[in-house]
């Protein structure tokens, strides 16, 4: 088994290699120029990948799945040998061809490991040597709603050429490191059996729960919060009641805004959930993504099962500055630099991206594309809904649906306007389907700009499948 183990590793290491080489030496437009190989071309280069053996072919001359039993030390010394003798001869072609007839090859194979990374809190790449070549490579879960061909009328990547692997680049993710949570099929019942995930999202409250308070840290003028503890139980048990609500309502993921969670919340919720039956907790969101809460530099959003597990916890990265008494004061975070991309078959890749950090359009679009992204989940505190709008139209370019979620607290005197809408869901939609659904606005009650707010709104809607 350690042989077959290491023999496996090797090969993601080999694959990693070859990615590797086409990046680093690849002209411009490579990548176009490669999918209009004439056919001469494509003859020479699957008449030499099959001279060398490597894998067998069935009597039509077509590739056969590779077994773990397959990878010996006489394929992979020949693997070894093949490759270092393309990258001699600069054959990219070849080199690109075998990518491909490799990775549908491995498609057992990597079926079989995402079953076992379906199995563990976190993970990372399949290859040991990122370190070296800049490569992660991840099984890849497929997404109903997102085109094959998904931007390559724009630009291309090694893995559009791919099926069922994703070539991360540290290059396109620039510091920026990412933990992989591979979520077991049944997870979603719903999706499972439908092909529609459904999601709902709720402001909470016209009241905020804290203080803003302005100091200086250092040489720079600062800005953080002073939670109001005495009203937790309170904002708990708001908690719960839309996390019920939206369970009744069908929905498989929940989701609060930025900001109004509290010390005691996770907990709280956490403990209600442990304390269902079974049978109690297939009515409950199989995922709930807390409100944030920032405390000690860190503003996180806790992302909980059912069963009242911890499934990851997401940091914001991008700090957030606000104009007050004619000054400007950064967010006092620390930051950091990790996302958590959760993976499940259907749904595709999708993370949690706290307010500024959708709004860093860059640092969003460095995720969306070098993760290849297929939602995207926003908890928001903001005092408008403009510039949200304008990123949801990089996100439909890459067929990645978005949901986001402000909290009508953040509205003040003068900014009414702002908070015609609270919330939006941005879903890819058929070509035969109104463009106007593709835009699902969360409307606040009357009662927000009366001042009689009831804690009442949650909004429900739904996408996959097109």
């Amino acid at each position: 088994m350690e042989t077959a183990i290491s023999g496996k590793i090797f090969l993601y290491n080999t694959f990693a290699e070859l990615c590797q080489y086409i990046i680093n030496t690849q002209t411009k437009n490579y990548l176009v120029r490669y999918g209009c190989i004439s056919p001469e071309e494509k003859a020479r280069i699957e008449g030499l990948i099959k001279n060398e053996k490597l894998i067998p072919l069935d009597p039509s001359g077509t590739f056969l799945p590779m077994k773990e039993s397959d990878i010996t030390n006489d394929f992979l010394i020949r693997l070894m040998h093949f490759s270092s003798l393309l990258r001699k001869n600069d054959d990219e072609n070849c080199i690109m061809r075998l990518l491909q007839i490799l990775d549908l090859a491995m498609e057992d194979l990597l079926k079989e490991e995402i079953r076992n990374l379906e199995t563990q809190d976190a993970t990372y790449e399949l290859n040991t040597n990122r370190d070296t070549t800049g490569i992660e490579l991840l099984p890849r879960c497929s997404c109903v709603w997102a085109r094959k061909s998904r931007q390559s009328f724009s630009y291309r990547r090694i893995d559009n050429y791919l099926t069922h692997i994703i070539v991360i680049e540290d290059r396109v993710l620039r510091g920026i490191s990412d933990e992989h949570h591979f979520i077991p099929k049944g997870f979603f019942p719903g999706f499972d059996r439908t092909g529609q995930l459904r999601v709902s999202a709720t402001p909470l409250s016209k009241n905020p729960n804290f203080d803003t308070k302005f100091h200086r840290n250092g040489d720079l003028q600062v800005f953080s919060l002073e939670y109001h503890e005495s009203d937790s139980d309170k904002e708990n048990r708001l908690v719960w009641e839309k996390i019920v609500e939206a369970g009744a309502c069908g929905s498989e993921i929940v989701v609060f805004p930025e900001m109004l969670g509290n010390a005691s919340m996770e907990k709280a919720i956490r403990r209600k959930l442990q304390a269902l039956s079974p049978e109690e907790k297939k009515s409950i969101p199989p995922m709930i993504i807390l409100p944030t809460y920032f405390i000690d530099g860190h503003n996180c959003a806790v992302v909980l099962d059912r069963n009242g597990r911890r499934m990851a916890s997401q940091y914001k990265h991008n700090p957030y500055v606000m104009r007050e008494h004619h000054n400007e004061y950064m967010e006092d975070i620390h930051g950091s630099n990790v996302v958590e991309i959760f993976h499940y078959e259907g749904i595709g890749r999708f993370a949690i991206l706290i307010c500024k950090d959708f709004l860093t359009t860059r640092y969003m679009e460095r995720i969306m594309r070098g993760c290849q992204l297929t939602l995207i989940v926003v908890p928001a505190y903001s005092t408008g809904s403009y510039d949200f709008k304008m990123s949801f139209d990089l996100c439909a370019h890459d067929y990645c649906n978005v949901v986001w979620i402000n909290s009508c607290a953040a509205m003040k005197p003068g900014k009414e306007d702002n908070f015609r809408i609270i919330g939006y869901v941005r879903k890819r939609v058929g070509r035969n389907q109104d463009p106007l659904d593709s835009m699902y606005e969360m409307r606040p009650c009357e009662n927000l700009l009366h001042g009689t707010c009831k804690n009442n709104c949650l909004y429900t809607s739904q996408f996959g499948r097109v």
